[in-house]
């Protein structure tokens, strides 16, 4: 669970936290057009109350709910439609002190997020925002992950003789770019020979 600090909420199961100034509203994966028109969390309703933006977030919850292209036919929300809709929006919120974020984790939570700007007492961009994921995605037995733009990864394979051979030879084009960029290359180089050579055990050359 990760840590709630006093004025911050919780989402994603308490998986992630948004800072004070942020007001969240979690969507149903299936079937939640209705819920999202019909219901507006407490937080979310005074921040919008406070900005005098709860005209426009009842414009667009409505067209998010009238528009069927932004479900499946199972009813299950599409990001790229949904967030189409969104951006209709955007600039009206930005006039009302409002940036809003449709935001995705492992492909099992969904929410909104609407920062008040002004409330904020650090500079906050969410992690989560799908209009800012770079394509990227790493998969597990249970779990899909996708990275934000400036994040670049690289995924060890955890079985096989030539795992580490792997790793020296064939960076992530997304990895390369950014090292290149930072002019870090050679840093880079020095990490992967490092954890090729150290970072195995001696028996049975599986990762530490």
């Amino acid at each position: 669970m990760a840590e709630v600090k006093e004025g911050s909420t919780p989402v994603a199961g308490g998986k992630h936290v948004v800072p004070k100034g942020v007001a969240v509203e979690e969507l149903k994966k299936y079937a939640g057009q209705k819920q999202l028109r019909d219901e507006c969390p407490d937080a979310l309703e005074a921040l919008l109350v406070k900005n005098d933006a709860m005209e426009i977030y009842t414009t667009m919850v409505n067209e998010l709910f009238d528009d069927s292209t932004t479900r499946n036919w199972m009813g299950k929300w599409k990001d790229e439609e949904f967030n189409a809709v969104v951006d209709q929006f955007r600039e009206d919120f930005a006039e009302k002190g409002i940036q809003v974020a449709y935001c995705k984790r492992s492909d099992k939570h969904l929410w909104l997020e609407f920062i008040d700007v002004a409330a904020l007492e650090s500079p906050y961009v969410p992690q989560f925002d799908v209009a800012n994921m770079s394509g990227q995605v790493i998969k597990t037995m249970y779990n899909k992950y996708t990275f934000p733009d400036g994040v670049a990864v690289e995924e060890l394979q955890r079985y096989g003789k030539n795992k580490r051979q792997k790793l020296k030879e064939q960076a992530p084009v997304y990895v390369t770019e950014l090292m290149e960029a930072k002019d870090c290359v050679d840093e880079y180089q020095t990490l992967v020979e490092h954890v090729s050579e150290c970072g195995v055990g001696k028996r049975f050359k599986d990762w530490k």
